[in-house]
């Protein structure tokens, strides 16, 4: 029996839909390329914009023509909010949310068995408990992620995330360790902790915290090679947090994800964004003086309700000020049932495509600047693949790589002297 799965999205919907096939394949089940015919489809869907929804409804009907016979099972974000529309689609046999993805394997069972198509999608407000699901082992990877928490309590006005998810729920702390531990002793060399609102975690635990969890990884993971923390909130990095990373700093990868959104106090309030840009900034200049180097990346949001052309000038020359390394720009895509969606003030979508257009530009000219600074000097490169005897990989601090080798063989870290610092991939040498 065959199986496979689509992940849209984010990186916690890719680590759950892995996880729940890691039963099936416990179970005697084949995976399979999703493109090629299988007798099992899971499809992990999204929501955060219109595109990802019109995207998910797209992946299951290419499920469904790519064989009618087999059962199809949609989860995830948009199925949760939008459960009637999933099901609507002909082909489908199961629906299920955020919740009870565990139980996944019983409803295929059954469906595959003949029973009747199965939908079932629970108010996910009221949810109080972490859904254990994890990833025993790891096929053809060299980064491990692993998924901490679950849930959003921000309320931002544009997002429907808490909505899908539900609140801030941790997962235990033991459990964590176990699967970090299992993954490391896999040989796996990079760890990414995620999470929909990965350094929430602990907010709903009793004196635990994202720091408690990360210094229990420090101190009892074995053979723990480097870490990265996949996102982090400007309000949840304390002084505490940058002092455990700076005192392990040779296994905690330099680089840190903290989106910013918008550019202005102005917006960043109508957002419920609970920060102002001088916060975001002197944060920044904390973490640059602690970690010489690092690449700070970060989510940009440009035409939300209310954004003029002054407004956007504003926060251009502020996002250059900040120098990140990348950056993610994305349009306003107003979402059924948010406050941002009832606001005056739309931006029309000519004008939000020029503003990302502008915001890419500047993107690229920050990001060669900060590769350049890394010109002949080494850095070291998780290898990723190897085609043809060209290896690529990531550095520590989040450089994409590319070099000549063709020795280097994946899921092995290499030292790399960088010789042209190109955007969005650099090419080095093997330092010998």
């Amino acid at each position: 029996m065959k199986i496979s799965y689509y992940a849209l999205g984010c990186k916690v919907n890719e680590y759950e839909a892995a996880a729940v096939v890691n039963r099936f394949i416990e179970h005697g089940f084949e995976l399979v390329d999703f493109h090629a015919k299988s007798d099992v489809y899971i499809i992990n869907t999204c929501t955060v914009t219109a595109t990802a929804d019109a995207k998910s409804r797209k992946i299951i009907r290419q499920a469904v023509r790519r064989n009618p016979d087999a059962v199809i099972a949609v989860m995830g974000c948009y199925s949760q909010l939008n459960p009637d529309m999933a099901m609507s689609i002909p082909g489908v046999d199961i629906v299920i949310g955020t919740d009870n993805r565990h139980q996944l394997f019983e409803y295929v069972t059954a469906a595959l068995e003949g029973k009747k198509p199965y939908y079932q999608v629970e108010a996910i407000k009221n949810t109080r408990e972490y859904e254990e699901l994890k990833i025993k082992k790891y096929k053809n990877r060299t980064r491990g992620f692993v998924k901490i928490e679950d849930g959003c309590n921000n309320f931002c006005s544009y997002c429907t995330i808490p909505y899908a998810r539900g609140r801030v729920r941790s997962r235990q702390p033991e459990a964590v360790i176990a699967e970090i531990n299992n993954l490391c002793n896999q040989g796996i060399k990079e760890i990414v902790l995620t999470g929909i609102n990965t350094a929430a975690y602990g907010t709903d635990l009793i004196d635990f915290s994202f720091t408690d969890l990360l210094n229990d990884i420090f101190l009892k993971v074995d053979n723990l090679c480097r870490i990265r923390i996949s996102s982090v909130e400007i309000t949840e990095i304390t002084d505490r947090l940058l002092e455990t990373l700076y005192h392990n700093k040779t296994r905690f990868c330099n680089h840190f994800h903290i989106p910013l959104q918008a550019g202005t106090d102005k917006i960043l309030n109508m957002m419920n964004r609970k920060y102002t840009t001088a916060d975001y900034g002197r944060r920044l200049n904390q973490i640059r003086r602690l970690f010489p180097g690092v690449n700070i990346t970060s989510d940009v949001m440009v035409g939300f309700p209310g954004e003029n052309r002054g407004d956007f000038e504003r926060a251009r020359r502020f996002i250059e000020s900040l120098a990140f390394g990348e950056m993610h720009v994305f349009p306003f895509s107003p979402r059924p049932g948010t406050k941002a969606m009832r606001l005056g003030g739309k931006i029309p979508a000519a004008e939000k495509k020029r503003r990302v257009t502008e915001l890419l530009a500047l993107n690229k000219e920050q990001a060669v600047k900060y590769r350049r600074t890394f010109l002949n000097k080494t850095l070291q490169v998780l290898v990723e693949k190897n085609v043809s005897g060209i290896a690529s990989g990531h550095s520590s601090n989040y450089i994409a790589m590319e070099f000549a080798n063709e020795k280097a063989a994946p899921n092995r870290i290499y030292p790399v002297r960088m010789t042209a610092a190109a955007y969005p991939v650099s090419q080095g040498v093997i330092d010998v």
